[in-house]
């Protein structure tokens, strides 16, 4: 049985290639400047349907918009009839269109993040865009989750989460001695670049102790209880065979499943629902939207 399984995934690849290719076509780079800064940030929009909601897309860790997980999900929603628009986090770097390596300068916090977020849904609200869904992948689905706590435009309408995990605890590599420094850092006003552990970035985060310590928040207890307090739907996406479950543990699931947010676990899937598992990322999401629109 096996082998016909595998011939149509290798029909539905190329399908999904050939419109990718097709939507690609009409992909509108946009640029905005963030009020309050004078950097510019830059976001791919993809046109969609009068009658229905915008679907604002945001990466994860130090990636950009063009990561195949948030192309993949834009390009499905918008063949569905949904506008998407995928920002870039500027990183504090003008029109950011790269990834930032771990040792970079790390300059950018948290907070910048969400004014950029809040920024770009200003931006799709002055379109006329009057219903707006939020998705994340990855970290960008804990970024979104700590934009909600701060904002509550009736304009959000509901919050779909990819791949959501934490970014601080002893179990992901957190050195505590990392963070006392940094706020001893701060409290001495040595407001300099160090280098830290964060995630993949072992001891090679090079970011100032106020960059550094601003994305702590986002630990475990952070997480579950924003996900508890959410005031709009949300759906989140799990992929079974994700190695970071090897870190957090499997007890992860049921603890998500304990919040008010709706747990969907993709089997097979990995963090990035790579290969045959982004059509069912893709038939999850329209799914989920058209369930409420």
């Amino acid at each position: 049985m096996s082998q016909p399984i595998n011939f149509l995934r290798t029909i539905q690849l190329i399908a999904v290639l050939l419109a990718s290719l097709s939507v690609s076509a009409f992909a509108q780079v946009v640029t905005h400047t963030i009020p309050g800064h004078d950097l510019k940030a830059e976001a791919e929009f993809l046109k969609g349907e009068a009658s229905k909601p915008a679907v604002l897309i945001l990466h994860g860790f130090l990636t950009t918009n063009q990561f195949h997980t948030v192309k993949s999900m834009a390009n499905a929603m918008q063949e569905s009839g949904y506008a998407t628009l995928s920002p870039t986090l500027t990183l504090n770097i003008n029109l950011r269109k790269q990834s930032v390596k771990c040792n970079s300068i790390h300059t950018h916090t948290l907070q910048d993040d969400i004014n950029e977020i809040q920024a770009w849904i200003a931006w799709l609200k002055q379109k006329g865009y009057q219903e707006i869904v939020l998705v994340g992948h990855s970290s960008g689905s804990q970024e979104l989750l700590a934009y909600l706590e701060q904002q509550q435009d009736p304009a959000i309408k509901l919050a779909i989460f990819t791949s959501l995990f934490y970014l601080n605890g002893p179990e992901l590599g957190t050195q505590p001695l990392d963070i006392a420094y940094a706020a001893q850092a701060i409290k001495d006003n040595k407001l300099t670049p160090h280098k830290y552990s964060f995630l993949f970035c072992k001891k090679d985060y090079y970011a100032t102790p106020e960059s550094f310590l601003s994305y702590q928040k986002l630990d475990r207890s952070y997480i579950l209880k924003q996900l508890s307090n959410l005031t709009i739907p949300s759906y989140t996406l799990m992929g079974s065979a994700d190695k970071r479950y090897q870190d957090v543990g499997l007890n992860w699931l049921d603890e998500l499943k304990n919040t008010s947010t709706h747990l969907i676990l993709v089997e097979g899937a990995n963090h990035f629902f790579s290969s045959e598992y982004e059509f069912d990322l893709q038939e999850q999401l329209i799914k989920i939207l058209g369930q409420h629109f």
